[in-house]
């Protein structure tokens, strides 16, 4: 399924041509190599919560470094809020608008974001007009933070970042993209045809914690034939925040990472059964506990699948309490460790930021629409001799 896709979207490369610099499908020759630089360079991979933003960094030889954790401010928290909503509600998120690649979106449909809101923005700020920030600016602000803090540690401009969220529909990919074009940011997940448009918190998670990851990753087809005949997981991530409680239902088509299309089927999110709540209600604790349970076992229930895997994520996700309601109520339905064990291999805060980061370290290596010929790694041998780059100067 996910070959044919690729082809589908190969074939109407002219199409997209009209709104995309990507003209040919893959399989023409590079004419220049990637130069060491960019192809060593530090993958940075944010992600953007409802309550807060984290960043992580993976070098080219593997260290992972998570940089920070920064609060959103009392703006970003409303906006997050409002898109996701303050009540439980299911959010069915398969539709027409999510199946198609972002900077489509962006372009047939300016007022979510377009070149011209974005240069409205600039010229505003420039005239230093006291305009009310709108959703972008809000999130720009956060991720401007973590821009700030990422270049840091790295001790080098940053100029290109994978962004995961929680894939709320509200939070279109073209909101986060105009984003990151006001801090003149490129992102890894709109710049071609062949690649995901969008990449949400579980499909993050999911690679983060080891699963679905090709060997040939240089290969976008190689990459998919790897797992062409492999099971479909069903994937239940449970997000734990100290205002927060949000689960989603991940249906993959294969268990390849990073897919296409985000499989996102279902999602549920209750501001009511955060950490904090608990703390602060000592007398009706075992009424929470018994909500929170029942919440947790909504979407598993409903699912057209057997769940075969539980990723956890957030900061509060490993309160001892809290993972004990989480294997209860697992139980409950017939979900134990034989069945769909709960991972907790990874820190959950970082977890899909550092499943972010491993996406752009991967995108570092290869070309959006061509092919590197042989001698590529052979030019690259001989300009490392010659070049210092970040993880040696550590």
């Amino acid at each position: 399924m996910t070959m044919r896709l690729l082809w589908w979207m190969c074939s109407l490369t002219h199409f997209v041509s009209l709104v995309s610099a990507d003209s040919d499908c893959i399989g023409t020759w590079c004419d220049t190599c990637l130069p060491v630089t960019i192809h060593d360079a530090p993958g940075v991979g944010f992600d953007l919560t409802p309550l807060y933003g984290t960043a992580v960094v993976i070098y080219y030889n593997g260290t992972v470094v998570e940089v920070a954790k920064i609060p959103g401010n009392p703006e970003y928290l409303e906006l997050m809020a409002r898109l996701a909503t303050s009540q439980p509600v299911l959010q069915s998120t398969r539709n027409f608008m999510h199946e198609l690649p972002s900077y489509i979106v962006e372009y047939l449909f300016p007022s979510v974001s377009s070149p011209w809101r974005d240069w409205w923005r600039w010229m505003n700020m420039k005239l230093g007009r006291p305009i009310k920030a709108d959703s972008v600016e809000i999130i720009s602000d956060l991720l401007q933070e973590l821009k700030i803090a990422t270049e840091k540690a790295i001790s080098q401009p940053l100029d290109r970042v994978a962004v995961s969220e929680p894939g709320f529909q509200s939070l279109s990919p073209a909101m986060v993209n105009a984003a990151l074009r006001v801090l003149g940011l490129r992102t890894w997940l709109h710049d071609s045809v062949y690649y995901p448009s969008r990449l949400v918190e579980g499909d993050a998670v999911y690679a983060a914690n080891g699963y679905g990851l090709c060997i040939n990753y240089r290969d976008r087809f190689q990459c998919a034939d790897e797992f062409a005949n492999s099971p479909a997981p069903t994937v239940f991530v449970v997000s734990y925040h100290r205002n927060l409680l949000y689960t989603s239902i991940m249906d993959y088509a294969t268990s390849e990472a990073f897919p296409y299309v985000s499989r996102l089927e279902a999602q549920l999110v209750d501001y009511e059964l955060g950490l904090d709540n608990l703390l602060e209600n000592d007398q009706d604790q075992t009424a929470f506990w018994g909500r929170l349970r029942s919440q947790l076992q909504i979407l598993p229930r409903e699912s057209e699948y057997t769940i075969t895997d539980i990723l956890l994520a957030g900061e509060s996700v490993t309160h001892p309490r809290f993972l004990a309601s989480l294997r209860e109520s697992m139980s409950e339905i017939s979900l134990g460790p034989a069945t769909a064990k709960i991972q907790l291999a990874i820190d959950p805060t970082f977890a899909a930021a550092r499943g972010a980061a491993l996406y752009a370290r991967r995108r570092q290596e290869v070309p959006s629409d061509c092919y590197e010929k042989s001698e590529c790694e052979e030019v690259r041998l001989r300009e490392r001799l010659h070049t210092s780059t970040p993880e040696e100067l550590r």
